[in-house]
């Protein structure tokens, strides 16, 4: 089913006003061509023809910490469109669409997934098979070596295989009530529920998260969702810490040096049930470390190795570069605290898809108030380029780009 036009009568080969890649650490908004179910190469995209795809109106489109990898990865080119967190309102459908309709209110989970490979009927949908023909995986925004689809920062989005991806809204109006809540079950509110599930956070679990940014918060506001007795969240940053508190979490100053000691005052003893990595460390940080010839340190990593009890687990849903083909980053991962401690590691792309209906119904149904945890902040669409370098100095905010 094809509707009769999108909003505005606006053509699908003309221009929209988007989020783009502007060079190294640099972004813009400009002009980039208006998607459509048969895309053509454009910079980071790759040409193909979805007729299992649709074409969404964008409500909120988020800044993610990992486009800020982006920014300085090597995969970018300049004019590409950036984003992959998408909350919005289906305008077209193609051919073989059936379950999506036209002005469903959807979210678009950020992996790209075919739901019919192995992986994606593992559940793995960070890892399809078919969505990427340079490997396993796809994400929107960032290039050709993750799938070439084009970002979601822009008026305008295609969708494929709509039909698995997106999550469709019981109730639109309610949904575009709570517009700054739903706007996180795109990516951070399921990165941070995966992150304390994969871990074994439950009832009266103890946990520590690095990093009090964005997805940091989320892992916070996942582990109390899921019975955790005690949470602390470490950072450097003072705004943020100030922040953490505000919301019902203790803080660990990191400056102050001693971690160990700031856990035990909330949780009793020097040490955590579940440890979670919400920093990681990016492409750009490994290459300008060691350039004397060291190893660089993955601190936050080690810190959490450190901190977590002897047959305990550390999660990492921050991003670690893999690095070219035939290379291996030097991250100075301290494996033998991991081994010597009997700790479980889990890691990885969050599988979206796999929790947003419950997550969705905890939002709109429960007590779950996400947009006031991680700071979501609206701005225009226009000031994307500010909410980049916000972000990129440490804010302690979600910025959600409205169109």
């Amino acid at each position: 089913m094809t509707a009769p036009g999108r909003p505005g009568g606006v053509p699908s080969n003309g221009t929209q006003r988007a989020v783009m890649y502007a060079g190294p650490g640099r972004v813009a908004v400009g002009e980039a061509p208006m998607p459509a179910l048969e895309t053509r190469a454009a910079p980071g995209v790759l040409p193909r023809r979805c007729d299992h795809g649709v074409i969404v109106q964008a409500l909120a489109t988020c800044v993610c910490g990992s486009d800020q990898h982006t920014l300085h990865g090597p995969g970018a080119v300049e004019g590409m469109v950036l984003g992959h967190e998408l909350t919005g309102v289906v305008v077209e459908t193609g051919r073989d669409v059936e379950r999506v309709r036209v002005g469903d209110v959807c979210s678009v989970p950020f992996n790209v997934a075919c739901g019919r490979c192995a992986n994606c009927r593992a559940g793995l949908t960070g890892h399809c098979l078919t969505a990427n023909p340079a490997r396993p995986g796809a994400t929107y925004g960032m290039g050709e070596g993750f799938g070439g689809w084009a970002g979601l920062q822009a008026r305008y989005a295609l969708v494929p295989y709509a039909d698995f991806n997106l999550y469709v809204f019981p109730d639109p109006d309610h949904a575009r009530e709570r517009l700054l809540d739903v706007a996180m079950i795109g990516d951070i509110l399921p990165t941070g529920y995966h992150a304390a599930r994969s871990a074994g956070v439950g009832p009266g679990s103890t946990v520590y998260v690095a990093g009090a940014g964005p997805v940091g918060l989320a892992s916070a506001v996942a582990c109390r969702m899921l019975g955790a007795a005690a949470v602390v969240v470490g950072d450097f940053n003072r705004e943020r810490l100030e922040h953490v508190r505000s919301v019902g979490f203790a803080a660990a100053d990191l400056a102050d040096g001693d971690l160990a000691g700031t856990v035990a005052e909330t949780v009793g003893v020097p040490h955590v049930d579940v440890g979670i990595d919400c920093v990681g460390m990016s492409d750009a940080a490994v290459a300008n470390a060691g350039a004397d010839g060291s190893t660089p340190a993955a601190g936050a990593f080690n810190d959490i190795v450190a901190i977590v009890r002897h047959g305990g687990a550390v999660s990492v849903p921050g991003v670690y570069p893999a690095g070219a083909p035939g290379t291996r980053p030097r991250l100075g991962v301290w494996l033998g605290g991991v081994w010597s401690k009997a700790i479980t590691v889990t890691s990885g792309a969050t599988p979206v898809r796999r929790y947003q209906d419950e997550l969705a119904t905890a939002v709109l149904r429960g007590d779950v108030g996400i947009a006031d945890a991680v700071g979501a902040t609206p701005v225009p669409l226009e000031q994307g380029a500010d909410a980049y370098e916000r972000s990129g100095a440490g804010a302690g905010r979600k910025f959600v780009l409205i169109p």
